[in-house]
């Protein structure tokens, strides 16, 4: 039996068949996530290394070469690219499309395993990324707070942020700014020296001083006693009263050679948020979660916050993926809805039928929702590619439904009966419906098959499309013909002889319809004795039309006007933070004079870099000179700039503050600019043996690039080197007085860079007791060749006996493509 006999005569059985895959179709819809994108998952796994302290030129033969060497025989590794910098190394290891990025992570940890007897000891274990659109951030916030500054880390740190971690969905939590506590130990140059002793040796008295230990347990009578020895420190005075060593057999308290102070971390990073010091928070999601969902929940848990923060403290979100997933939706479904409002008008005016308008208004809906179980069931999500197929399908699936249903009409008005007419009327179309919607299936079946990134983009496009069109094939045959049989019961004649505004308008258009059809017939008359005159007019319009091709632009993506704004800097190598933050404030200054107060909603900065180099793996630049400010907008109808004019004009004021060396402003969110690698729509790459002439030829082609009209931002990737201080030890002389390299830059580590030498524990938290020389024997030049070097049998030695200063350059990053600079 086929399928439209089959439904014709059992109504019920197809009723319910339709109604259950509506009940389906709808639970499905509840189940789907909504995200922006669809789940992009590029074959790329990094590697984080950190080694905190290092340049980057130490990182890149210490830490990236040996971690390079035995990732390198990983299967399906496509690729291997590395940047070397400061206290980081970042290895992006490219597999093939199509790779099990699972067991390709399990083969890179394996490989790890045998890269970690060749890094250095105080370097931290690698840490594995992968990014996908499930870990982009998904919100961007700023908490302020003046009066409640010094503890504003530590509230955000283990209130706010760990709160947040037990919402549901909420994954990584990364916090930038803040005062960090932290237990400073700063010894003076002078009187290490006079008192003659070691920092080495004072870390292993202070490292053993503070610990407790359980000794065993002593069984006496009736009781049995545990037995311990509790002596961390419990405050700063148990600290500074520390023996550190003896001097003309005087005990040396810490307190005699050093301040320690319970104070902050040197600031590493910075925020702002409103133009107002404050700590800048990202949240990330966890994969597979509701990303609308995981914001309503957050923010929810935020309106929680308010009734018990210090009143001083405010939040504000920047920057909520949600608001602008529910906005593309809103109208996407709006368009949608025009759409079927059209389709209904349109039905209406050529079939002239009310009933006819319910039945092809029933076949989009069916249509649509049978999609969301094959959705649900392979996994996809609702976003911006999804409800784009369907918008493209809504005016689609209802061209077989119009085309069965004016022929059951054809039959029915030449006097068959209707439950025949049904029958015959869609029989006769089902060959001819299945191959139109088969020539339409077969367009869109190769983007299901596409491979990289377009192929998880539109992959999910042409499925959606496919699975609508056959669900509208097969309510076409089935739902079509079996509503026909029920409510199609006038024939023309009926309609003719009825009175009042339906007869009226029947009539009227009917003679309009005869006309339509005279003329056509009139044209095609002509265009058959004229056949080569129609076919050079065809052509002429074919050809006219590929020749505008050249004239339109292209994109990934399309240009949206989501109302952010973000401005990214860099300053000459060798900046200090400080500066960075004066240029941080100066932009901010510019902001508030260009744009105007009803226009912005809120703005946050950050400067500096973080420890974990997470930044660096997103595509972001990190370092003491590099800064990023970003601001939303109000929505677009609530101002009459767009954000590109308004990143145009930031782009002119913000280009004239000195001390900047690379700029990049654009109308992009931070969170689309992290999805898509962060990176500019244009890069050239150039690859050679030798870097100085690659970089000269770099700079050529810059210049040539400045010329040509709509490029902006143009910049190199390798950074300017940067001001260094090289301590070239004399190893003979080192080695007769019993000192080695690795001694001698441990000693000069822990002056200069510092030490982490224990911890201090209170209330349950850890706060690091840091050992480094004061601010001003630090940052003193003259006193690098004056530092004190002391021998295994304690004779003390100046570093300018046995090593010379010498002043170079260093590079501030290294990239490498294949093992190679």
């Amino acid at each position: 039996m086929r399928l439209p006999e089959f439904s014709v005569k059992q109504p019920v059985a197809t009723l319910m068949l339709f109604l259950a895959l509506g009940l389906i179709g709808a639970f499905s819809l509840t189940r789907l996530n909504l995200d922006m994108f669809p789940d992009i998952d590029p074959p790329v796994v990094s590697i984080l290394t950190s080694w905190p302290g290092a340049s980057a030129s130490d990182v890149e033969t210490e830490v990236t070469e040996p971690i390079e060497d035995v990732v390198n025989t990983v299967n399906n590794l496509d690729t291997l690219t590395s940047k070397s910098l400061d206290n980081l190394s970042v290895i992006a290891c490219k597999f093939d499309w199509g790779t099990d990025l699972d067991v390709a992570t399990n083969n890179i940890r394996d490989k790890l395993e045998l890269s970690k007897r060749d890094l250095p000891d105080d370097a931290e274990p690698p840490i594995l990324f992968k990014f996908s659109s499930a870990t982009a951030p998904i919100m961007f916030m700023t908490i302020t707070g003046e009066k409640s500054w010094p503890r504003l880390y530590h509230l955000v740190d283990k209130q706010i942020s760990d709160e947040l971690q037990r919402v549901p969905g909420v994954g990584t939590i990364m916090v930038l700014g803040g005062a960090r506590r932290r237990i400073n130990i700063y010894f003076d140059m002078a009187r290490i020296e006079g008192f003659h002793l070691s920092l080495t040796g004072i870390n292993r008295v202070l490292a053993a001083e503070n610990i407790n230990v359980p000794v065993g347990s002593i069984k006496t009578g009736f009781k049995d006693y545990f037995v311990r020895v509790p002596a961390r420190y419990k405050s700063m005075e148990e600290i500074r009263n520390t023996v550190v060593g003896y001097h003309q057999k005087r005990p040396v308290y810490l307190k005699d050679v050093a301040s320690v102070e319970d104070d902050y971390e040197s600031q590493k990073s910075n925020g702002w948020g409103d133009g107002q010091p404050g700590l800048v928070t990202i949240l990330q999601k966890q994969t597979g979660k509701n990303t609308v969902e995981v914001i309503k929940r957050v923010k929810n848990k935020l309106m929680e916050f308010e009734k018990t923060l210090p009143p001083d403290v405010k939040i504000n979100i920047v920057m909520d993926n949600s608001e602008d997933i529910l906005s593309f939706i809103k109208n996407l479904l709006r368009t949608l809805g025009w759409g079927v409002l059209f389709v209904v008008l349109v039905t209406i005016f050529f079939l002239r039928r009310l009933r006819t308008v319910f039945i092809i208004t029933l076949i989009i809906p069916f249509s649509l929702i049978i999609s969301f179980i094959l959705l649900y069931l392979f996994g996809y999500t609702i976003n911006l590619v999804s409800l784009m197929a369907l918008a493209i399908a809504a005016g689609m699936v209802v061209d077989n439904g119009i085309v069965v249903l004016e022929n059951i009409i054809r039959h029915i008005e030449r006097g068959s009966r209707v439950k025949t007419s049904a029958i015959f009327g869609a029989s006769e179309m089902g060959m001819a419906i299945t191959a139109s919607t088969m020539t339409t299936v077969v367009v869109f079946v190769p983007l299901m098959f596409l491979t990289g990134l377009a192929g998880i983009v539109f992959k999910q496009l042409g499925f959606v499309v496919v699975v609508t069109l056959l669900a509208s094939l097969l309510t076409a045959l089935m739902l079509t013909p079996m509503l026909c049989s029920k409510w199609i019961v006038a024939t023309r004649e009926d309609l003719k002889e009825r009175k009042g505004f339906v007869g009226q308008f029947y009539s009227v258009t009917e003679k309009w319809f005869e006309a339509v059809e005279e003329t056509y017939r009139r044209i095609l008359e002509w265009s058959l004795t004229h056949r080569k005159t129609v076919i050079v007019l065809a052509l002429s319009i074919f050809v006219s039309s590929i020749s505008l091709v050249p004239f339109l632009s292209t994109s990934f993506f399309p240009v949206v006007d989501t109302g952010e704004v973000s401005i990214r800097f860099r300053l000459s190598e060798g900046s200090r933070i400080e500066e960075t933050n004066a240029v941080v404030e100066a932009i901010l200054k510019n902001i508030d004079e260009v744009v105007k107060p009803e226009e912005i909603r809120h703005s946050y900065a950050m400067d500096g870099e973080t420890t974990e180099g997470m930044g660096v793996a997103l595509g972001f630049d990190e370092g003491p000179n590099v800064g990023s400010i970003s601001f939303k907008l109000v929505d677009r109808d609530k101002r009459s700039r767009t954000a590109e004019d308004i990143a145009a004009l930031l782009r002119a004021g913000v280009e004239k503050i000195p001390g900047i060396n690379r700029i990049h402003v654009r109308a992009e969110s931070a969170i689309t600019s992290a999805l898509m690698g962060g990176g500019k729509p244009i890069s050239l790459e150039i690859q050679g043996s030798n870097l100085k002439e690659n970089l000269a030829f770099a700079q050529e082609i810059k210049t040539v690039m400045k010329k040509v009209p709509g490029l902006v931002d143009i910049e190199l990737s390798q950074k300017d080197p940067r001001p260094e201080l090289w301590v070239d030890v004399d190893r003979r002389k080192a080695s007769e007085l019993g000192l080695n390299i690795a001694s001698i830059a441990g000693t000069l580590r822990n002056y200069f860079y510092g030490v982490e030498a224990t911890e201090f524990r209170d209330a349950g938290d850890r706060f690091d007791i840091f050992t480094r020389f004061t601010e001003k024997d630090k940052n003193r030049l003259k006193n690098l060749p004056d530092v004190p070097l002391f021998t295994p049998d304690g004779r003390l030695v100046k570093l300018k006996n046995i090593a010379r200063i010498v002043e170079a350059e260093g590079p501030i990053e290294i990239e490498r493509k294949n093992r190679q600079r």
